[in-house]
């Protein structure tokens, strides 16, 4: 017998989908049939449980339930910054840019520093 043989006869055990002609091969085969035995001693022994103990299946949920927090996350995330982009599209561009047609504004004030006495050279910086 083939590992194809017995990859066929665990994937029927599973409930998959398995081709009848590879099944009918490997059922034909003695050690097909003791492999199929095996197989349903196998599931016979971990009973109607399945093949995860309770404490390890609610692990399993939780693994979904974490997938399912992250997927929210991200797209709460996505809808902010799609959001964000939309709010600074819709501003003023006189708030984004600054026109080069008009000329910078005048002084209000002029402020005159005299040497010496409005501040003292130290060292010739």
């Amino acid at each position: 017998m083939t590992d194809l043989h017995t990859e066929a006869i665990s994937a029927f055990c599973d409930g998959e989908i398995v081709d009848p002609d590879l099944l009918a091969a490997a059922l034909a085969d003695p050690r097909g049939r003791e492999a199929l035995v095996d197989f349903a001693r196998l599931r016979a022994a971990l009973g109607p449980a399945g093949a995860l103990p309770a404490s390890l299946t609610s692990l399993r949920a939780a693994g979904v339930r974490s997938r399912i927090r992250v997927w929210t996350v991200a797209v709460a995330a996505a809808a902010m910054v799609l959001l964000i982009v939309a709010a600074a599209s819709l501003l003023p561009r006189s708030l984004n840019t600054r026109n080069a047609d008009q000329p910078p504004p005048s002084p209000t004030r002029v402020l005159r520093f005299v040497p010496g006495v409005d501040w003292h050279a130290e060292g010739g910086r």
